[in-house]
């Protein structure tokens, strides 16, 4: 070879990166912008490109290079070598996978989006039936192609996380469960509390300058990204220079789109800091679901429902909502979206029972994917999980089974980053309190001014621009100093809901 294997490797990897970014655009479009009669047109395309990225990466040269370049590592670079770790990695799970395959994954996402998108609408489940069948027929097959030791759904669970297991998630949900539901049990719920939210409608444009000010608030610069709607809320984009996140909203309350807002900054906060030194290698993308799902968690949990934050927040409130919020107060407005109540939407939930929204998804995707849970029987059964986890039934499929986009991408696997990304966040911010606080001073103290920079500064420090050099238990072991461990989260939530509702 004429040149150095590694830089080699790198630059053939840069085109990779680069169809990956058009494709992540071309998502974007399809969920935000696209007419819908170029839903046929945009699967070609994606097919098209999953196509040829895949023949990149499985290239025999790419395969020779990475090999040459593995056995000239020393270990002394770690960007190097986590760059070296992760092609490896993105190598064999591309390998193992048929070209066909790949194209038509790829084909039939587009074609799910679109049936998900129109049996939402409709609130038909027997829309989106058929491609979910499909999907679920596909993901098992993506599965069987990667390998697994025990069980396929691992195959899927560690595409999202490395190194997850059904082994590691079953005792870590048994965990959080015996210690969240006495809490949710031990909450009285006075069900007129909040009726002044209820009063008067919300209004979309109230919504959509609150949510530009807040994301701009605490740090997104929307010179290098975008807000728009769309049915579910995500972030995506190309590049660091090139982030977009979008919210929907709803005139009866403003908590999902200003708490989604919240979440999405988080992720797109993520996105911008990304270390620009590391762009179109590996090491340079965010470290996994789990870390991400920690930033946009502790935006918009830790930060956005935090006592300070609101009374920070509420002339912006009442500026926008002039007739909602009057007479509202600081302490109402926080009492309002920290309202522990069991309900029926996920990304409307609460701190407390939002980890049981995922526990019902983990536990339905292990079904469908072993094969024990037919498609046709997937409304039902998710009923009849939310009565036993949450004592509460749908009344209909869209507020059901029908209410996330993820099994439409064919993303089984993905649900329970959600949680370890809360459980990320609260050991991340114990310790960026350890660094960032003084006698007399907190970040509450911060947040309640206005001032975000030094959680942000932090964040960007010891997570963002780390990149994914290490894998992401290390990146957590490295910021915090202790292995991920669910403690703090549960420490955060007891001590949260016992000031809230007083001692439970």
């Amino acid at each position: 070879m004429c040149m150095d294997a590694y830089l080699e490797l790198l630059s053939k990897q840069k085109d990779i990166e680069t169809i990956g970014q058009i494709s992540g655009l071309l998502g974007w479009d399809q969920e935000v912008m696209m007419p819908p009669k170029a839903a046929p047109l945009r699967a070609e395309q994606l097919a098209w490109l999953s196509k040829t990225r895949h023949g990149m990466m499985t290239d025999s040269l790419m395969g020779d290079l990475l090999s040459t370049a593995e056995s000239e590592d020393d270990g002394t670079n770690p960007t190097r070598s986590g760059n070296l770790r992760l092609i490896r990695d993105a190598y064999d799970k591309s390998t193992k996978q048929p070209t066909d395959f790949v194209e038509r994954l790829a084909r039939h996402k587009s074609k799910s989006i679109v049936s998900w998108t129109e049996a939402r609408a409709k609130n038909d489940f027997s829309i989106f039936r058929d491609d979910l069948a499909t999907m679920v027929d596909l993901a098992r097959e993506l599965a069987d192609y990667l390998g697994y030791e025990t069980l396929r759904y691992d195959a899927l669970l560690d595409l999202y996380e490395s190194g997850l297991t059904v082994a590691r998630l079953d005792p870590l949900f048994a965990g959080l469960r015996e210690s969240s539901v006495p809490l949710i049990q031990g909450v009285n719920v006075d069900g007129g509390a909040h009726d002044w939210v209820y009063r008067h409608e919300w209004s979309k444009e109230g919504q959509e300058n609150l949510s530009q000010a807040l994301s701009e608030a605490v740090g997104f610069d929307f010179g290098a990204g975008r807000r728009d709607e769309s049915t579910h809320p995500f972030c995506g984009g190309a590049n660091p220079d090139d982030v977009r996140w979008t919210t929907r909203y709803d005139s009866r309350e403003p908590w999902g789109a200003i708490f989604g807002t919240l979440h999405e900054t988080g992720h797109a906060l993520y996105e911008q800091g990304r270390p620009r030194n590391l762009d179109f290698e590996p090491s340079g993308h965010a470290n996994g679901l789990g870390v991400h799902e920690s930033q946009s968690r502790l935006w918009e949990n830790q930060v956005g429902r935090s006592l300070a934050f609101c009374e920070w927040s509420l002339p912006m409130w009442k500026e926008h909502f002039p007739e909602n919020m009057d007479g509202v107060s600081a302490e109402m407005l926080w009492r309002a979206i920290n309202q522990v109540e069991p309900s029926l939407i996920r990304v409307e939930a609460d701190e407390a029972t939002y980890n049981l929204h995922i526990m019902i998804r983990y536990e339905v995707e292990k079904l469908l994917i072993s094969g024990e849970l037919d498609v046709d029987d997937l409304p039902d059964a998710w009923d009849d999980m939310y009565e036993r986890y949450l004592g509460i039934r749908s009344p209909d499929r869209k507020q059901g089974v029908l209410q996330d986009i993820h099994w439409s991408m064919g993303a089984f696997g993905y649900f329970p980053t959600y949680t370890l990304g809360n459980l990320y966040a609260a050991q991340l911010l114990v310790a960026a309190r350890k660094d960032l606080e003084s006698v007399g001073h907190t970040l509450e103290d911060d947040w309640r001014e206005g001032t975000f920079t030094p959680l942000l500064g932090w964040m960007r420090e010891h997570v963002h621009a780390r990149g994914s050099i290490l894998t992401p238990a290390g990146l957590i072991e490295e910021a915090t100093g202790e292995a991920p461990t669910p403690a703090p989260f549960v420490d955060y939530l007891r001590d949260k809901i016992g000031t809230i509702y007083g001692s439970v």
